[in-house]
Formats: C-alpha cells, sequence, structure tokens
C-alpha cells in the first residue's frame, strides 16, 4: 500500500485486489494453471487485469443508469479498488468516491490523464524511484514471502 501511496483505511479493499489478482494469475506449483482454473475447471480470463490498477484515478458516471448519453457532465472521480465480480458482466469494476469515500460499481470508467496514473518503475518492478515527481517520503523494503515475481521458478 505504501508503494501506491493507497489510504491506510483502505486496507482491506487492497487485500481483496491483490487476492482477485492471485486468483486470476498462473502459479507454477499447480503446473501453471490458476486457482481460479484449479478451483472451478475453467480457465479464467485475464483481460480483466488489463484495464486498471489499484488506487488508478478514474472517472465514472455520478448515478448507475443504462442510458450513459443521460449523464455528460456528470462524471465523478474516484479510486479503482477492485472487481465487482457479483455484479454485472466481468469488465464491472469497484471505485471508491473521491466525495463520499464509498465504494461503487460501475461497468464504464474513464482513466484520467495525470502525473499519478503515470508512474515509472524501474527494470524489476520492486520499487518506484518518483511518484507524481515528488520523491517517496521513506525508504520501502520489499520481502516476497516466498515468491519472487522476478524469477520462473518462484
Amino acid at each position: 500500500m505504501a508503494f501506491l501511496d493507497v489510504d491506510p483505511d483502505c486496507w482491506l479493499l487492497a487485500l481483496n485486489y491483490a487476492c482477485s489478482v492471485m486468483n486470476l494469475t498462473a502459479e507454477k506449483i499447480i503446473g501453471w494453471r490458476a486457482p481460479q482454473e484449479v478451483a472451478t475447471g475453467e480457465t479464467p480470463a485475464i483481460s480483466v487485469l488489463l484495464h486498471f490498477v489499484l488506487w488508478d484515478i478514474a472517472h465514472c458516471a455520478r448515478h448507475a443508469n443504462n442510458q450513459p448519453d443521460s449523464q455528460k457532465g456528470q462524471e465523478i472521480r474516484g479510486r479503482f479498488v477492485g472487481f465487482a465480480w457479483d455484479v454485472g458482466h466481468k469488465l464491472t469494476f469497484l471505485v471508491l468516491n473521491d466525495d463520499s469515500r464509498k465504494v461503487i460499481k460501475r461497468s464504464v470508467l474513464q482513466l484520467v490523464n495525470c502525473p499519478e496514473n503515470e508512474m515509472r518503475l524501474d527494470e524489476n518492478n520492486l520499487r518506484l524511484n518518483k511518484a507524481a515527481g515528488k520523491e517517496l517520503r521513506s525508504k520501502i523494503n520489499f520481502t516476497t514471502a516466498g515468491r519472487d515475481p522476478c524469477h520462473a521458478d518462484g
């Protein structure tokens, strides 16, 4: 969470996001199959993971409505915090509304064009050199707890 500067009160949303990603990605220990595939027998579509990253800033409709054109100019700003598996189609997302601090479910999001969404990672994807033009507040010590994403042997 410190890596993305996620609010501390959003730890459960961050954990839920991490679990969702881990359930959809292959693991060597189970024969390069995804845990969800082992549990259900169906290969999961990982395209849902390619749209947004946790804590991305996005705009979405203020009110859930089946008519997208009826809400022009009524977008709200929020943070992408996960996937809404229980509502709508596979590309329905959870958004933390910046104003009300409530999680809403939306299938249409637009990534905001801002420096915070353009963070660049080093070649190992393990540390952030600069975030939005600012130095990190403190050095981050990363441990991999037995799973090293940089090594194929895991």
